[in-house]
């Protein structure tokens, strides 16, 4: 889709508007984007003309066109020169193949929290210190958070994805093989993968101080025999009041799942231990 620079002027005002908590009248869109109000007006029109924004006394700025300001933004940074199939929808995100310029393959993450219930966001985050009051100021911060957390999980594990860059509600990504351990695929080694997810977990809280807080198999990608822990944005510190049952939680959860998958049994208590690090790697045994 082509904007017209009026549009991409009108449309970044109106952003900036939204996240300020300042009416989004047409009025104050161009004082905040420093052109004529003629030129807004035409902007604002052709926007809402292609469903971009709605308009009323007021404009809401929508999903598809914060997607607009982010793809551009990686496609002038070079990052984005064609946009791919979709990888992966869930209820908070859509993950998105993406060519760069110069042919490199990229994952670009757009976070959709709220995109089922948008009232019940913050109830469900642990992660957030402000308050946030739209989807836009929801979506922006987890996309912040989750950047962040690659990047200080990367000091410490090769097994979580490897963050490139951000802008607004996305996270750019070197894309990984695999697919989600919910699919249950087969593996080389399933005592070893249990094995590297739980020393993922273990390094993660032991030498970076962070727990996932919403770990299982639904964001645990594997090739087979490596294994990478994705999905960050609502982690928590071990310092957190509850770090100790959502420990627990993250590990029961991928405990169970082998059970289940591939007939993998290890004691809990000794696994949170082991992760905690105040143990050792239980005894795996068959059931």
């Amino acid at each position: 889709m082509q904007l017209k620079p009026e549009e991409w002027q009108a449309l970044r005002a109106l952003e900036k508007c939204t996240l300020g908590k300042a009416t989004t009248s047409a009025e104050s869109i161009a004082k905040v984007s420093g052109q004529p109000m003629d030129r807004v007006n035409f902007g604002l029109n052709e926007l809402n003309k292609r469903k971009l924004i709605g308009s009323g006394r007021t404009y809401e700025i929508y999903v598809p066109a914060v997607d607009l300001l982010a793809l551009k933004f990686y496609a002038d940074k070079d990052f984005a020169h064609a946009l791919g199939k979709l990888i992966a929808k869930g209820k908070e995100s859509d993950v998105y193949e993406v060519l760069s310029g110069k042919g490199d393959l990229y994952a670009l993450k757009l976070f959709r929290l709220g995109r089922t219930s948008f009232r019940d966001v913050t109830r469900k985050r642990h992660a957030s210190s402000k308050q946030l009051n739209t989807w836009l100021d929801i979506n922006y911060e987890a996309a912040h958070r989750e950047f962040h957390a690659l990047a200080r999980l990367a000091e410490v594990t090769k097994n979580v994805p490897v963050a490139v860059a951000t802008n607004r509600h996305t996270v750019l990504l070197k894309e990984l093989p695999g697919v989600r351990l919910t699919n249950r695929p087969e593996l080389v080694d399933a005592r070893k993968v249990l094995r590297d997810i739980m020393d993922t977990v273990r390094d993660a809280y032991t030498k970076a101080g962070m727990i996932n807080g919403d770990l299982s198999e639904y964001n645990i990608l594997t090739d087979g025999a490596t294994v990478w822990l994705i999905d960050w944005p609502q982690w928590v510190g071990a310092d957190h009041p509850n770090a100790k049952e959502l420990m627990r939680r993250d590990v029961g959860a991928v405990s169970k799942f082998f059970e289940r998958s591939y007939g993998l049994s290890a004691d809990i208590d000794a696994l949170v231990g082991y992760v905690t690090g105040s143990g050792r790697f239980p005894a795996v045994r068959r059931v």
